[in-house]
């Protein structure tokens, strides 16, 4: 009996059924409900991480994500590994009038479409995304070629709520195609002053001392054309720049009922709300939270810059 059921499963087919689904081996083999759990476990991984990780200590937020990707990567290896040592023994059961082609396809896009994609769509809609920056808009905190994760939970229920000095990820008003990456400093009801380089949110100044020292050789060379300051709203501190000699008009406005007010932190490189006006809130698609890594053509590999937590302080 053993050696009729070892030659009635091929364990290169369950390798190459496993690697197409993560379970599709074990069908195969005759142990559907084996090949379910499999299935499940590798498709839960991430969200249940990113779960994790927008509920633990900032620092740790990437690792997490990063543990999670790579757990469900073992997870799907070892998926594979057991379905050919299924196919290779005597539980592997023979072959039954169920066992055909259209059997594993109809498996095999019912477990894309009911357990994998959705599952992936949640934890990128509603969890956590990550978004690369193209532009210098937003230097120093953020520079071109960073990559950082984003909290998508913002605008969902239970989700946190946007806050003034939060990085907020939205949809270009004027090109709803793509994402813009600028700080929130108004929100619904607010009274916004800008005079040169003053920035008054309710008849306060956020703006602070001048900074001359932004931490690193690449960020210092800033210094030469542009003066820093450091902002503060809400007990969040970043520093903003404003280019020498520069021409800054005048801007009074306040902010309507579900409408918020964005400037990039680079404001003489930035296309913000001075241009494009308030945001509506649905607009916002998630607030940044870590840069997970970080490279440009021109400095390379930017190490330092991993982990770094990047909304305010």
């Amino acid at each position: 009996m053993n050696a009729t059921t070892s030659k009635t499963r091929r364990p290169l087919l369950a390798i190459f059924a496993g690697l197409l689904l993560p379970g599709l081996g074990h069908v195969y083999c005759g142990q559907p409900a084996r090949g379910a759990s499999w299935l499940v476990s590798v498709a839960l991984v991430m969200p249940v991480s990113a779960w994790l990780a927008l509920r633990g200590p900032a620092a740790l937020l990437s690792f997490i994500v990063v543990l999670g990707g790579a757990i469900a990567l073992a997870l799907y290896v070892a998926s594979v590994k057991s379905a050919y040592r299924l196919a290779r023994s005597a539980e592997a059961g023979a072959p039954g009038p169920w066992n055909g082609g259209h059997v594993y396809f109809a498996c095999f896009a019912l477990g894309h479409l009911l357990v994998l994609s959705p599952l992936t769509a949640f934890t990128k809609d509603h969890l956590i995304e990550t978004f690369k920056v193209p532009s210098a808009s937003m230097v120093p905190a953020v520079l071109p070629g960073d990559r950082f994760f984003a909290d998508k939970r913002v605008g969902h229920r239970g989700g946190p709520p946007v806050c003034r000095g939060d990085i907020a990820v939205f949809i270009y008003p004027n090109d709803r195609t793509t994402m813009y990456v600028k700080r929130i400093v108004g929100l619904a009801g607010d009274r916004i002053q800008i005079d040169g380089m003053q920035v008054r949110v309710n008849g306060e100044t956020i703006v602070g001392d001048e900074i001359h020292d932004l931490g690193s050789a690449e960020l210092n060379r800033q210094l030469t054309d542009h003066r820093a300051f450091r902002e503060t709203v809400d007990g969040k501190s970043y520093v903003v720049l404003w280019r020498k000699g520069g021409t800054h008009d005048a801007l009074t406005t306040i902010v309507p009922n579900g409408q918020v007010f964005v400037l990039g932190d680079n404001r003489d490189s930035s296309r913000d709300s001075r241009q494009f006006g308030t945001l509506p809130l649905a607009d916002v698609s998630g607030v940044a939270r870590q840069i997970w890594f970080s490279a440009d053509k021109d400095s390379g590999l930017r190490f330092r810059r991993t982990g770094k937590v990047i909304n305010g302080s």
